[in-house]
């Protein structure tokens, strides 16, 4: 019986106008947009590739100067942008993508995208991501809505009741032929979606992608058929649903976002910095001032070494007073970027906790997380270019501390470019699918939560089906 409704849902579909029209608009609409995203996304990349060969050839060829002089010179991290990053964006957009990488200090990342946008880009991003997470349930709601009602305003309900049709077989057979005639339609798209990501991209982040979508898209169409079996009319399912849409898609998400940014707000970056100075100037609780600490560090030095003068040291006393210096800034620097981590995270589950009234908010979080850029990715990124700034300014001083005597003056060019060219290149691992799925298992528990709630409302209305 559930078969039957299915098909005959299937067929009414293909008779309707609407699902050719709206829907192959809709499914060109996404291939456009698709194969313009990974066009710029090649251009940029491209981009990156040649900056980054620029950058490191220049480090490479600084000629004779002083090795610390050298380090200030700095290197560039680049985050590489994944092939489903031409589908969601994500944070991607409105922050940096490059981080610059110099002795003493952490840097935040430099160069947003958003920087440089046009002036429309204040009217909202249309991106793949947008097609298919906010136009398809649309479509959905427009060939959906009248799925019950009609029935209704035919007097059929009460003909298909009279020869025993039950309830949950009416509304389940209504249920899949409209995600048949979906599929129908949509497959193509996707399809030729899915063999341009797959041609840049992994199978398993692509392939979990479309699961998640397609249990998205189950959802809208359970809620749209429970809509139409809890409306008198045509007219007011459609008025439900397409309140539901604007409401799920513009209004919760905007308004949890604002939310959010007042209950969990971020320092400024006065505020930050200017932490981040008067802990490394006057210490830690109980550490003491830089000044204080400098000065029993050379006592101690001295004592070690047996010397009355730091000019009589055997190495280099300017690099080893920096390894000693930058070590401290850098346990402030990770304490304060730690903190601003955490609280950005606390306002991205704020955020979360809000937007649990709307399944778009968790599926376009899960196609971030597919796509590496979300919150996550963005902190595991930054954290490995810090490693790396650590690294290689730790290997400039050791140099530095080995191939001189005493005191040295920065005006002194003893470093070449044999040492700069032996710094290992900034080489960036992105995490596994893994990652992906683990950081965002609450967005998966909260669209299997919409899906099981979407189906128990179709078992509960079909109980209570008045015909």
């Amino acid at each position: 019986m559930i078969a039957f409704v299915a098909i005959k849902e299937v067929r009414a579909l293909f008779r309707d106008g609407r699902l050719w029209g709206l829907g192959l608009t809709i499914a060109l609409l996404f291939v456009a947009v698709l194969v313009s995203a990974l066009a710029q996304r090649q251009h940029a990349e491209r981009e990156r590739l040649d900056v980054e060969k620029a950058a490191r050839q220049q480090w490479d060829h600084q000629g004779a100067r002083n090795p610390h002089r050298a380090a200030h010179f700095g290197l560039y991290a680049f985050k590489p942008k994944s092939a489903l990053s031409s589908v969601e964006p994500g944070i991607d957009a409105q922050i940096g993508q490059a981080l610059w990488l110099e002795p003493h200090k952490r840097n935040m990342a430099m160069f947003s995208p958003a920087a440089d946008a046009a002036p429309s880009i204040g009217l909202g991003s249309f991106n793949p991501s947008f097609v298919l997470l906010a136009l398809v349930p649309l479509l959905i709601a427009i060939l959906g809505h009248s799925t019950v009602t009609q029935e209704h305003e035919q007097g059929t309900l009460r003909m298909l009741h009279a020869c025993g049709m039950r309830g949950n077989s009416l509304l389940v057979g209504k249920w899949l032929g409209l995600c048949a005639g979906l599929v129908l339609v949509l497959a193509p798209a996707l399809a030729v979606g899915g063999w341009l990501l797959l041609s840049q991209q992994g199978l398993a982040e692509t392939a979990v992608l479309l699961t998640g979508l397609g249990l998205y898209y189950a959802t809208w169409a359970a809620i749209t058929v429970l809509v139409s079996a809890n409306c008198r009319t045509s007219r007011a399912a459609l008025l439900v649903l397409l309140a539901l849409w604007v409401s799920w898609v513009f209004i919760v998400p905007r308004l949890s976002a604002a939310a959010a940014e007042r209950l969990a707000p971020l320092p400024t970056g006065e505020t930050f910095w200017s932490g981040i100075q008067s802990d490394i100037d006057n210490g830690l609780p109980g550490e003491g001032a830089a000044a204080q600490r400098l000065k029993a560090f050379d006592a101690q030095l001295l004592a070690d070494s047996g010397v009355a003068r730091l000019e009589d040291l055997s190495f280099g006393a300017n690099a080893k007073r920096r390894l000693f210096r930058d070590a401290y800034a850098t346990k402030v620097h990770a304490l304060h970027f730690a903190r601003l981590w955490d609280m950005q995270f606390a306002q991205q589950n704020a955020l979360r906790w809000m937007t649990v009234a709307t399944p778009y908010s968790c599926m376009r979080a899960i196609t971030s997380a597919m796509a590496a850029t979300d919150l996550a990715h963005r902190h595991h990124f930054e954290e490995a270019a810090e490693q790396y700034r650590q690294h290689y300014t730790t290997l400039m001083d050791e140099w530095d501390l080995q191939s001189t005597r005493g005191v040295t003056s920065f005006e002194n060019r003893y470093g070449g470019n044999a040492q700069w060219q032996a710094i290992p290149p900034w080489s960036y691992t992105a995490p596994t699918i893994g990652f992906s799925l683990r950081t965002g298992a609450g967005d998966w528990a909260t669209l299997f939560g919409w899906f099981a709630m979407a189906c128990g409302g179709l078992w509960l209305s079909a109980r209570r089906l008045n015909p």
